[in-house]
């Protein structure tokens, strides 16, 4: 690539000489190669932006392993406690379908939100 600096009357504004490149066949068959060498660096599969956009999934499939981890442990317990016994069958029972044992009082205790939510949706309606 030669560089000349322009000589003439208007070469110089405002106290400024302009930079006048002059390119050559082998620079531009140069320039060309380095701009093909280039573009898979920033729009080819291998870019910065895939390379980032991928590492936001990482992340994400993470978090939600970990989630699905959590509840995995937690169902393991459950299902080694019902394993277990009697006792936890029995507390499954009588959470979930209200069971009761001999000699013993029922006792269902509504919560004074949920009742005034379902007061005023069945008003309103």
């Amino acid at each position: 690539m030669a560089v000349a600096w322009t000589q003439g009357v208007g070469s110089v504004k405002g106290g400024v000489k302009w930079l006048r490149l002059r390119f050559c066949g082998p620079d531009l068959v140069l320039l060309l190669v380095l701009a093909a060498l280039q573009y898979p660096l920033w729009l080819g599969t291998g870019s910065w932006w895939n390379v980032a956009t991928l590492h936001r999934k990482v992340v994400e499939r993470q978090a939600l392993l970990s989630r699905l981890k959590a509840r995995n442990d937690r169902l393991a317990a459950e299902v080694a406690g019902l394993q277990g016994g009697d006792g936890a069958v029995a507390g499954l029972a009588r959470r979930h379908l209200g069971m009761i044992r001999k000699g013993e009082i029922f006792v269902w205790v509504i919560h004074a939100h949920r009742v005034t939510a379902t007061n005023t949706s069945s008003s309103t309606s």
